[in-house]
């Protein structure tokens, strides 16, 4: 075993992702401030040489560690994180450990990041099913699904990180072969000071790339002026025209692709780009392009019932997001009923308002920060409170008509009611489900 050793800081499936690399090669030590972390289990029955770390033990710790792997939900100014910086124990990542895991192959394979207020899993998802369809072996993951450090196997022709400004703000120099800021709007300004640092943090995923693909619209995606990039929307062969996408100078009808709403059009765009970037002729796969069906909690349509269509944004965890959303699926003649709520981060509301006043009916508000949000948008819709998922879903249906949607896009996170977004997405698809079947009962 090496002689280094290695704090790794958080035992959620980033961390032991890290302790599983990192078994065999230093000697490992964990710890979490929670008193019973999501894999506090495995790591007691997989890895019984790492010591579990007690407050007690940590600046005894500190002062025989070499480095602290600090998990992305960690802040760096942490006050665990600042005691390990005053102790002159340098700071790594799990994308930094992947990426030097990458680096030292034989030929190392091409690393793509994608990163983004919105859309990055969808974009992710994409380009690496893009590259897949080439015949390629594709490792996807990161921020989405699989943690990096699971992804590295022999013979691996490139992978497709998905990355939050987290695990961004804690590398010096990505060196990716491609990289993509896909848009920037508030969030986690309970973590930042101000949008100027989180878009920064987003940034930095441009550090020595080779290419770049951003928003031409959005000076805040954009990488420095010298580097090789793709100005989508500014760029003539790479960009939306009325109801087609432009994709290297070539027409397709957005009407065919899976993927509904404008917002999903910029995706699937951004998505042609990192994939031509990457080698990959994005025409000739036009194909898997317009079969994407997108991920689950992100505008996926549940039901139909009485002609409007039940669709699940869970994963719309700020105000960026649910604009988007409102924006993709809106047509100016308050077509949505939106259910909105939960934890909004630090973040208001005042973005929407334009929004909700040319799209909403009805403004069905649940979660923490349901007061916050009618304050904000009260005057522009018309906003009912909800106790529970099934009663919002209930006061949506009484106002929805044939052809509207009735959408889950909740502007705000959702651990004030639920373990995640994902568990909010599958209540509201259970609500909807037990809504058409009583509604097809009564018939």
């Amino acid at each position: 075993m090496s002689s280094t050793t290695t704090i790794v800081l958080g035992l959620g499936a980033t961390g032991y992702s890290c302790i599983r690399h990192l078994a065999g090669r230093d000697r490992v030590l964990a710890f979490d401030t929670r008193r019973h972390p999501p894999f506090l289990d495995a790591v007691r029955r997989d890895h019984p040489e790492v010591a579990i770390l007690s407050g007690r033990d940590w600046r005894r710790a500190l002062s025989a560690a070499h480095r602290l792997v600090v998990s992305p939900g960690i802040a760096l100014d942490h006050c665990l994180v600042s005691s390990a910086r005053a102790a002159g124990v340098a700071l790594a990542s799990d994308i930094e450990l992947f990426l030097e895991a990458v680096r030292t192959e034989g030929s190392p394979a091409p690393v793509i990041g994608v990163t983004g207020t919105n859309g990055k899993s969808t974009v992710a998802a994409l380009v690496g099913e893009l590259l897949a369809a080439s015949g390629a072996d594709i490792g996807v993951g990161g921020n989405l699904g699989t943690p990096a450090l699971d992804l590295l196997a022999e013979g691996r022709d490139g992978y497709v990180l998905e990355l939050s400004s987290f695990q961004l703000e804690r590398l010096q120099r990505p060196g990716l072969a491609v990289a993509s800021v896909l848009n920037v709007s508030p969030d986690h300004l309970d973590r930042y000071p101000s949008l100027d640092s989180y878009a920064a943090s987003k940034r930095r995923i441009y550090a020595g790339a080779e290419w770049t693909v951003y928003d031409g619209r959005d000076p805040r995606t954009a990488p420095a002026a010298d580097m090789a990039a793709i100005a989508l929307h500014e760029h003539p062969r790479w960009r939306l025209d009325g109801e087609d996408l432009v994709i290297d100078g070539h027409r397709l009808p957005a009407a065919i692709l899976s993927l509904k709403g404008r917002h999903n059009h910029c995706n699937a765009l951004a998505a042609a780009a990192i994939a031509h970037q990457a080698g990959t002729d994005a025409v000739a796969q036009a194909d898997t392009l317009t079969a994407f069906r997108g991920l689950p909690h992100r505008s996926a349509t549940v039901a139909e019932i009485d002609g409007a269509a039940y669709v699940d944004d869970s994963k719309a965890t700020n105000v960026g997001a649910c604009l988007a959303a409102l924006e993709g699926f809106g047509n100016g003649m308050a077509n949505i009923v939106l259910i909105a709520g939960g934890d909004a981060k630090g973040a208001s509301f005042g973005a929407l308002a334009d929004a909700v006043g040319r799209h909403v009916s009805r403004l069905v508000l649940l979660g923490r920060d349901a007061d916050r949000l009618a304050q904000a948008l009260g005057h522009v819709a018309e906003v009912v409170p909800a106790s529970d998922m099934r009663a919002a879903v209930r006061l949506a249906q009484e106002r929805a008509r044939p052809g509207d949607i009735v959408l889950l896009s909740p502007a705000c996170a959702s651990f004030d009611m639920y373990a995640n977004f994902q568990a909010r997405g599958d209540d509201f698809a259970a609500a909807v489900r037990a809504l058409a079947g009583s509604t097809e009962a009564a018939r």
